[in-house]
């Protein structure tokens, strides 16, 4: 088992590198690369600063959500250790297709705290929908700018489907979680699965624990729900951290001498929640290929408007995108990953620490 799980994991950062250094060649053919690298190394260092510093109060205010449900479901397992492991969130969703890595292997690390797996999972669930309802309401005010970010008609088919998976998936996370007609089409499915020969062999042995395991996410999430004080502190971090996050391109554009005034950072908000929602269904890790041109394509638009001389519209869209996408998902990773290999060094010398004692148990 750790021989295939170490295979995947190698596959994973083979794939993870393979479409990062794709996706640079491909951005940096579409100009001059010159002119493009000229434009990131002339950069106001001061903003770039300001911008990284938006990205930290982000990373700072992102995990408190869990935090607080956590706290409220009544777990007993410590602040940090929380924190920590909501933390390790942004580097294997980061890795992973479908950004799919992070609840998995928060769910590991709960299991090991001795949180079971229905409350770390419903959670985690909770977690998540607070998460839609917020990035969900951003991309909801952005449509206000639909016409000044989509400039031709593959963009806006692009756009709606986006969307539409975007708000599609926050309605079946809340059904799952709390309708009870829900629940029973999902039970419905499972069994048909059950006797479908296909699928027959891997659903039959488990169609009891995934039938209690719904019944417990269900439950769990009711309950956390009635918390309503935890529920609205959650969704308010949570406002926080997306909104310092949507900031940091305010800043690189200042950076980059487009002169936006602050009285139009709810439209630059909006642009960069924007283009996130747009391609949030492409399966490659950390969306990339389609987050750095529409995240160029929104930036090209907002650069015509506001950039007076110097550089072109497309040099400055380019080297502001590839800021950007270095800033919120490269140094974010790294962030991450560090708090990954606190928690692992932590687990392990606790398992010494209980291998070592003579009742097994640390003491």
């Amino acid at each position: 088992m750790d021989k295939k799980s170490n295979r995947r994991k190698i596959g994973t950062y083979i794939l993870f590198a393979a479409v990062t250094i794709f996706v640079v060649a491909v951005v940096l053919s579409l100009g001059d690369i010159g002119e493009v690298m000229n434009t990131i190394m002339t950069a106001d260092f001061r903003y770039i600063l300001a911008a990284v510093g938006a990205l930290l109060v982000y990373l700072a205010l992102y995990p408190l959500s869990l935090c607080i449900l956590t706290r409220a479901n009544g777990e007993k397992i410590g602040f940090f250790k929380t924190y920590s492991i909501a933390m390790t969130e942004h580097f294997f969703n980061g890795i992973t297709p479908f950004a799919t890595g992070g609840q998995p292997f928060q769910v590991y690390a709960f299991k090991r705290e001795r949180v079971t797996i229905a409350s770390s999972t419903s959670l985690l669930l909770m977690n998540f929908f607070v998460f839609m309802l917020v990035t969900n309401a951003f991309a909801a005010c952005s449509l206000v700018y639909f016409r000044r970010f989509v400039t031709d008609g593959a963009m806006t088919a692009i756009a709606i489907i986006g969307f539409s998976m975007n708000f599609i998936v926050l309605a079946f996370t809340l059904l799952i979680a709390l309708n009870k007609t829900a629940r029973r089409l999902v039970s419905a499915l499972v069994s048909r699965l059950a006797v479908w020969r296909l699928t027959r062999r891997l659903v039959a042995p488990r169609v009891d624990d995934i039938n209690e395991y719904f019944d417990n996410v269900q439950s769990a999430f009711r309950a956390l729900i009635k918390k309503k004080g935890a529920f609205f502190l959650s969704l308010l971090t949570k406002t926080l951290a997306m909104g310092a996050y949507y900031c940091v391109t305010f800043f690189i554009l200042h950076a980059l001498y487009v002169d936006v005034p602050a009285s139009e950072l709810f439209y630059i908000i909006s642009g960069t929640s924007f283009a996130i929602t747009m391609v949030v269904f492409l399966p490659t890790p950390g969306s990339s290929g389609g987050i750095e041109f529409a995240f160029r394509s929104v930036f090209a638009s907002i650069v015509a408007a506001y950039a007076v001389g110097g550089s072109s519209i497309d040099t400055i869209a380019t080297g502001g995108m590839l800021i950007w996408r270095v800033l919120t998902y490269y140094l974010a990773m790294l962030i991450s990953l560090g708090f990954y290999v606190f928690i692992e060094i932590a687990y392990q010398r606790r398992a010494k620490r209980e291998l070592l004692s003579p009742d097994g148990n640390g003491n």
